[in-house]
Protein backbone atom coordinates (compact mmCIF):
# COMPACT_ATOMS: atom_id res chain seq x y z
CA UNK A 1 0.00 0.00 0.00
CA UNK A 2 1.27 3.50 -0.79
CA UNK A 3 1.55 6.43 1.58
CA UNK A 4 -1.67 8.45 1.69
CA UNK A 5 -2.45 11.87 3.15
CA UNK A 6 -4.71 10.40 5.83
CA UNK A 7 -1.69 8.46 7.19
CA UNK A 8 -0.25 11.71 8.56
CA UNK A 9 -0.68 12.22 12.29
CA UNK A 10 -2.36 15.26 13.77
CA UNK A 11 -0.31 16.88 16.53
CA UNK A 12 -3.56 17.68 18.33
CA UNK A 13 -4.23 13.98 18.94
CA UNK A 14 -1.86 13.66 21.85
CA UNK A 15 -1.63 13.68 25.61
CA UNK A 16 1.11 14.30 28.15
CA UNK A 17 1.47 12.67 31.55
CA UNK A 18 3.73 13.73 34.45
CA UNK A 19 4.25 10.86 36.90
CA UNK A 20 0.99 9.31 35.64
CA UNK A 21 -1.10 12.51 35.95
CA UNK A 22 -2.50 13.81 32.66
CA UNK A 23 -1.58 17.44 32.04
CA UNK A 24 -4.59 18.45 29.97
CA UNK A 25 -3.38 22.05 29.74
CA UNK A 26 -0.36 21.14 27.58
CA UNK A 27 0.01 23.24 24.43
CA UNK A 28 3.28 21.99 22.97
CA UNK A 29 5.80 19.33 23.95
CA UNK A 30 9.04 18.24 22.38
CA UNK A 31 12.02 16.22 23.53
CA UNK A 32 15.31 15.62 21.72
CA UNK A 33 18.22 13.28 22.22
CA UNK A 34 21.42 14.81 20.92
CA UNK A 35 24.57 12.76 20.48
CA UNK A 36 27.83 14.07 21.94
CA UNK A 37 30.64 13.68 19.43
CA UNK A 38 34.38 14.16 19.52
CA UNK A 39 36.31 15.21 16.44
CA UNK A 40 38.93 12.74 15.25
CA UNK A 41 41.61 13.83 12.79
CA UNK A 42 42.75 10.93 10.61
CA UNK A 43 46.08 10.89 8.79
CA UNK A 44 45.63 11.01 5.04
CA UNK A 45 42.04 12.27 5.17
CA UNK A 46 41.04 15.85 4.61
CA UNK A 47 37.66 15.47 6.28
CA UNK A 48 37.40 15.34 10.07
CA UNK A 49 35.99 12.12 11.50
CA UNK A 50 33.53 11.98 14.39
CA UNK A 51 33.27 9.55 17.30
CA UNK A 52 30.04 9.39 19.30
CA UNK A 53 30.92 9.51 22.99
CA UNK A 54 27.50 9.82 24.66
CA UNK A 55 24.16 11.58 24.45
CA UNK A 56 22.03 14.14 26.27
CA UNK A 57 18.29 14.60 26.46
CA UNK A 58 16.66 18.03 26.43
CA UNK A 59 13.17 19.31 25.80
CA UNK A 60 10.59 22.02 26.23
CA UNK A 61 6.99 21.88 27.40
CA UNK A 62 4.63 24.81 26.87
CA UNK A 63 1.53 24.92 29.04
CA UNK A 64 -1.49 27.19 29.30
CA UNK A 65 -1.19 28.98 32.63
CA UNK A 66 -4.00 27.43 34.66
CA UNK A 67 -2.16 26.18 37.74
CA UNK A 68 0.73 27.07 40.07
CA UNK A 69 2.08 23.49 39.95
CA UNK A 70 5.42 24.36 38.36
CA UNK A 71 5.95 27.47 40.48
CA UNK A 72 5.47 25.30 43.58
CA UNK A 73 8.01 22.76 42.28
CA UNK A 74 10.72 25.38 41.73
CA UNK A 75 9.96 27.18 45.01
CA UNK A 76 10.17 23.86 46.89
CA UNK A 77 13.69 23.52 45.54
CA UNK A 78 14.58 27.09 46.55
CA UNK A 79 13.16 26.67 50.05
CA UNK A 80 14.20 23.08 50.86
CA UNK A 81 16.99 22.20 48.44
CA UNK A 82 15.05 19.11 47.26
CA UNK A 83 15.46 18.88 43.50
CA UNK A 84 12.67 16.66 42.16
CA UNK A 85 12.89 14.37 39.14
CA UNK A 86 9.86 13.18 37.20
CA UNK A 87 8.69 10.83 34.45
CA UNK A 88 7.01 12.27 31.35
CA UNK A 89 5.02 10.14 28.95
CA UNK A 90 3.94 11.62 25.63
CA UNK A 91 1.19 9.78 23.78
CA UNK A 92 0.28 10.21 20.08
CA UNK A 93 -2.99 8.54 19.14
CA UNK A 94 -4.61 9.82 15.95
CA UNK A 95 -7.21 7.13 15.25
CA UNK A 96 -7.97 8.51 11.78
CA UNK A 97 -4.37 7.99 10.62
CA UNK A 98 -4.48 4.22 11.03
CA UNK A 99 -0.84 4.28 12.22
CA UNK A 100 -1.47 3.11 15.77
CA UNK A 101 -0.38 4.70 19.03
CA UNK A 102 3.08 5.92 20.01
CA UNK A 103 4.13 6.25 23.62
CA UNK A 104 7.47 7.81 24.51
CA UNK A 105 8.52 7.72 28.15
CA UNK A 106 11.19 10.07 29.49
CA UNK A 107 12.86 9.25 32.80
CA UNK A 108 14.62 11.46 35.34
CA UNK A 109 13.09 14.64 33.93
CA UNK A 110 14.37 17.75 35.72
CA UNK A 111 13.09 21.26 35.02
CA UNK A 112 15.74 23.86 34.10
CA UNK A 113 13.75 27.03 34.74
CA UNK A 114 10.22 28.09 35.61
CA UNK A 115 8.64 31.53 35.20
CA UNK A 116 7.37 32.37 38.68
CA UNK A 117 5.27 35.40 37.67
CA UNK A 118 4.01 36.91 34.45
CA UNK A 119 1.39 39.35 33.22
CA UNK A 120 0.62 40.34 29.63
CA UNK A 121 -2.10 42.81 28.72
CA UNK A 122 -2.01 41.68 25.06
CA UNK A 123 -2.22 37.95 25.74
CA UNK A 124 -5.48 36.09 25.21
CA UNK A 125 -4.19 33.13 27.21
CA UNK A 126 -1.10 33.14 29.40
CA UNK A 127 1.44 30.42 28.71
CA UNK A 128 4.48 29.09 30.51
CA UNK A 129 7.38 27.45 28.68
CA UNK A 130 9.47 25.06 30.74
CA UNK A 131 12.78 23.72 29.44
CA UNK A 132 13.94 20.42 30.90
CA UNK A 133 16.56 17.70 30.72
CA UNK A 134 16.06 13.95 30.92
CA UNK A 135 18.41 11.04 31.42
CA UNK A 136 16.73 8.06 29.75
CA UNK A 137 13.89 7.24 27.36
CA UNK A 138 11.83 4.25 26.22
CA UNK A 139 9.42 3.57 23.39
CA UNK A 140 6.99 1.06 24.93
CA UNK A 141 4.51 1.44 22.06
CA UNK A 142 5.37 2.58 18.55
CA UNK A 143 3.67 3.51 15.32
CA UNK A 144 3.47 1.03 12.45
CA UNK A 145 6.33 1.09 9.93
CA UNK A 146 4.40 -0.49 7.06
CA UNK A 147 1.84 1.20 4.82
Amino acid sequence: MAFRAQNTISGKEGRLFLDGEELAYIKKFEATIEKNKSEVNIMGRRMTGHKTTGAKGTGTATFYKVTSKFVRIILDYIKTGEDKYFTFQGVLDDKSSGRGTERVTLYDVNFDSVKVAGLDVDSEALEEEIPFTFEDADLPQSLRDDF
